[in-house]
């Protein structure tokens, strides 16, 4: 690759991070209706659930996505979308919560959840429902982080490490698995060879666009999606 194109490459790889991948990276929510259900009935489907108790009250910190106070969002409902929403998601049961009214906090029915988004400091994220049998994405609810041509999904699961704090109490920690799809293909990338492997760049191309986003040392694993998001970007961008 020539100086002056390994120049292009930066700027372009700069501009698609400062500025496209926002919101390239949110996939597009299911067509809203033109009048969301009104009737206060319709929004009581939404209660068709458990009553939700926080069972894991004794373990350090939480089992939530991001944060342990509701979050406003939207969800894809038995084939209706309802927004205005309080909603936590629990990693660890890979639950959706639900906060509604004077009404005792329920655990949505999982069998009725289509999709959902959440709000996270004017950040949208997206997930949807895999099912109760995963085949090509694991089962349950997963992060679309970006649906393009080539996708990038994201698995967010909380456990518990025993007696992790001072040998006495539990601790929750938070893992993830990111998996790409192109075309009809499905793989769990763990790192830049399974990356490269799957999609077939060439290594001087993964490095400047590492580089341009402040990584020195390499492919950083799996901390941090939106770089495989980045690279999904560019790659679609070449094809």
């Amino acid at each position: 690759m020539t100086r002056n194109s390994q120049f292009k490459l930066t700027i372009f790889l700069i501009l698609i991070i400062t500025f496209t991948l926002p919101s390239e990276i949110r996939a597009s929510f299911p067509s809203r209706p033109e009048q969301e259900p009104g009737n206060p009935i319709d929004r009581q489907l939404l209660l068709n659930g458990r009553i939700w108790r926080n069972k894991h009250l004794k373990v350090s910190g939480d089992q939530f996505f991001f944060s342990n106070t509701f979050l406003p969002g939207s969800v894809a409902f038995n084939g209706r979308i309802y927004s205005d929403l309080d909603l936590l998601y629990d990693l660890a049961d890979d639950e959706l919560i639900l906060r509604h009214g004077s009404y005792p906090v329920i655990i949505m029915n999982k069998e009725m959840v289509d999709s959902f988004t959440l709000s996270v400091s004017g950040r949208e994220y997206f997930f949807i429902n895999t099912g109760i049998n995963g085949t090509t994405l694991p089962a349950g609810y997963i992060n679309v982080l970006y649906n393009g041509p080539t996708s990038v999904y994201v698995k967010y699961i909380k456990k518990i490490k025993p007696l992790a704090v001072d040998g006495r109490t539990d601790l929750f920690y938070q893992e993830h698995k990111i998996f790409i799809r192109k075309g009809t293909s499905f793989s769990e990338v763990k790192g830049r060879k399974d990356l490269l492997n799957f999609l077939g760049l060439k290594k001087a191309e993964l490095r400047d666009l590492i580089h341009s986003r402040g990584y020195s040392n390499g492919m950083p694993g799996r901390k941090d999606p939106d770089l495989y998001a980045a690279i999904a970007v560019y790659y679609d961008s070449l094809h």
